[in-house]
């Protein structure tokens, strides 16, 4: 009879563990510093903050979760603090949610992640919090306190707090969130606080730029502080750019409500992209809700109208994500128009990939240049064609346009 009950009890854990993933999973970085999940290239694409409440449904009566990732969403920012147990338990329903779909998460466990004389419990509590997560297959990123530098956060606790989660779990990056705020040199002092980092920036506001404290406010400033973050990392760690979807400079009544369309939002992202973003977040999907999307609890009429067009671009399974996948590819080319133009390339087989997006300021013809170009050249996305003759073609750019060609290698 004792045989039976445990056989009937290790059937009950097999089985979850098949619903939940067979292990683990493991998130490290290469040296091209692409994120990789269980050992594969992955180009997270997560969504800040979760569909609320827990089992929230879409506009169809589906599971939100299962909806999201069918469309391309690999994740969601999930939590703050988790330091009593009704938190941690609230998690723990979140990350089941999550691993029902194949989607994964990044708990933010804030305050526990900065060590203090003054705080003697936090050890305590981050080690309960890590140790509970740590072997559950939905979970990917730690994310710790927000913004550090502009809240004031200490480097020194931080950095404390970071050696203390790699001690218990070496199998989950720790990631911080930055804010378009604070120096250089402020960012870098919590480089050794982290695995891997983020930046956000919300340029799409009346008036515009109202969120970063670049002098440009134009939508290009995107790359800028992918650039700058790029650097508070010494290109030596991967980022994700945390993007606009809504936020509190826009939210009535002390603000006029403005989200980018679809075109700020492809740009927006590319432009991440080809300054180096090794992932995307977008943060506000439940901000400034109106109608139907306020009943709901999540802006299905914006994820709808903006981001399924643009996951279905870029997103899990189609030509360009493959792309996304590959190091940069540093091909020899030569572009006139910069700095207006920005580009980057990857190589997947026998074909390369050239993304391109001009910044502000007049439509201009952009001439590519260089030995690999010849024959046919497809512009994705976009139905048509050109020619590269003597190793060159040209393409036209309005302002913030981006253009994705494939070219195959001779």
């Amino acid at each position: 009879m004792r045989n039976l009950i445990m056989f009937i009890i290790f059937g009950i854990l097999v089985s979850a563990a098949l619903a939940f993933g067979a292990a683990p999973t493991k998130v490290t970085y290469d040296q091209y510093n692409r994120v990789l999940k269980n050992g594969k290239p992955w180009f997270p694409i997560l969504l800040t903050p979760v569909p609320p409440p827990f089992g929230a449904k879409d506009p169809m009566g589906r599971d939100a979760v299962e909806s999201l990732v069918a469309d391309g969403v690999d994740g969601f920012r999930i939590g703050r603090g988790l330091e009593t147990k009704k938190e941690q338990d609230e998690c723990a329903k979140y990350l089941d949610w999550f691993a029902k779909y194949g989607a994964y998460a990044m708990p933010y466990i804030s305050e526990p992640s900065v060590f203090s004389a003054k705080f003697p419990k936090r050890p305590e509590v981050l080690r309960q919090i890590i140790e509970r997560f740590k072997d559950h297959p939905a979970l990917a990123l730690w994310k710790t306190m927000d913004e550090p530098a502009w809240g004031g956060s200490s480097p020194q606790g931080m950095i404390e707090a970071y050696k203390f989660i790699k001690k218990i779990d070496q199998d989950h990056p720790v990631w911080i969130g930055h804010a378009p705020r604070a120096t250089l040199e402020t960012l870098r002092e919590y480089y050794d606080a982290c695995d891997m980092a983020g930046l956000d920036i919300y340029p799409i506001s009346i008036p515009m730029g109202k969120h970063g404290h670049f002098p440009n406010k134009e939508m290009s400033v995107v790359g800028d502080y992918a650039q700058w973050i790029n650097k508070a990392l010494y290109g030596k760690k991967p980022f994700f750019m945390i993007l606009q979807i809504c936020w509190s400079g826009v939210t009535p009544p002390n603000n006029i409500l403005v989200m980018p369309t679809y075109r700020q939002e492809r740009y927006m992202t590319y432009q991440s992209i080809i300054n180096g973003a090794r992932g995307l977040v977008y943060f506000g999907m439940p901000v400034a809700l109106q109608g139907r999307d306020a009943e709901l609890g999540y802006n299905w009429t914006f994820w709808n109208e903006v981001m399924r067009p643009l996951l279905r671009e870029m997103g899990k399974g189609s030509e360009i994500h493959s792309a996304l996948l590959a190091p940069d590819a540093r091909a020899a080319l030569k572009v006139s128009g910069q700095p207006e133009l920005e580009y980057t390339t990857r190589q997947v087989g026998p074909f390369l990939y050239i993304f391109a997006a001009k910044r502000e300021g007049p439509a201009k013809e952009i001439r590519f240049t260089g030995d690999v170009l010849s024959g046919e050249i497809e512009a994705l996305s976009e139905n048509r064609k050109l020619n590269a003759q003597n190793g060159s073609f040209s393409d036209n750019f309005e302002p913030f346009d981006v253009h994705i060609y494939k070219v195959r290698l001779r």
